[in-house]
């Protein structure tokens, strides 16, 4: 894969996780494009996002002391990237999302005014193709990356006091995403479901099995994290090594 496809596609499983595709108004009376991906302060999230904002050549990077946020706000640019995201499949593992970029590309080549986008959320009129295969069979290339961009995001290696070590990865509303991931590395675990307010359903899937952890670390040492998540991987790599005395 080309060094462009990779990183959109890493691009994308981090937007999936940590991002969101905001429709906003002003005053009732224009409509406000905007992507944003957020994540906690980090001296490693900060290169990784300016590293992608560099080179997508779009949006802004906002640093606080409890964050740090890449955001495009342009028009242009939002559809720029909206194009870029819309033209891989992947992306349709969250039909929710897919939708919300597909919105935000029609409003902005017709010009829809605050009324007409309104009208439309509220009857329920849109009137989108949207793809039904969510998933390519096999898992192919671009997935294993895109996998790599939402572990950045939603993934967590955990050592425990004891010496427990896990992996866990959750995400809201999305029950396909979390069954695709246990699907890719065969996990034996259940997928579990927990009620939050609002009606909302998480997902998650998470594994002590020894087998399991090694697939998923072979997994990682060969689609490579950005961010802080790269660190707290190495971590784990480490312990691993050292409670079963090999070297992955």
């Amino acid at each position: 894969m080309n060094t462009d496809k990779y990183i959109l596609n890493f691009t994308i499983g981090l937007l999936m996780g940590d991002g969101s595709y905001q429709i906003n108004h002003w005053k009732k009376k224009y409509i406000q494009y905007r992507i944003i991906i957020k994540l906690k302060y980090h001296s490693s999230n900060i290169i990784m996002l300016q590293e992608l904002r560099d080179y997508f050549k779009i949006g802004t990077i906002v640093v606080s002391e409890k964050y740090v946020l890449w955001a495009i706000n342009d028009k242009k640019q939002v559809l720029y990237f909206v194009n870029l995201i819309l033209s891989k499949w992947i992306f349709r593992i969250s039909e929710k999302q897919y939708l919300k970029a597909l919105k935000m590309r029609y409003g902005i080549l017709n010009n829809i005014s605050y009324s007409e986008y309104h009208y439309n959320e509220y009857n329920n009129c849109w009137n989108f193709d949207i793809p039904r295969k969510l998933i390519i069979d096999s898992f192919c290339e671009e997935y294993k990356v895109w996998l790599s961009g939402f572990i950045e995001a939603e993934g967590c290696y955990c050592v425990r006091k004891n010496g427990n070590m896990s992996f866990s990865i959750a995400q809201t509303n999305n029950e396909l995403c979390i069954k695709s991931i246990k699907e890719y590395f065969d996990l034996p675990n259940k997928l579990r479901k927990r009620k939050l307010e609002g009606g909302k359903e998480l997902f998650i899937i998470e594994t002590y099995n020894k087998k399991s952890l090694l697939k998923i670390i072979e997994y990682q040492n060969g689609y490579n994290l950005r961010g802080q998540k790269q660190e707290s991987f190495e971590l784990f790599k480490i312990s691993f090594n050292k409670r079963n005395k090999c070297h992955v």
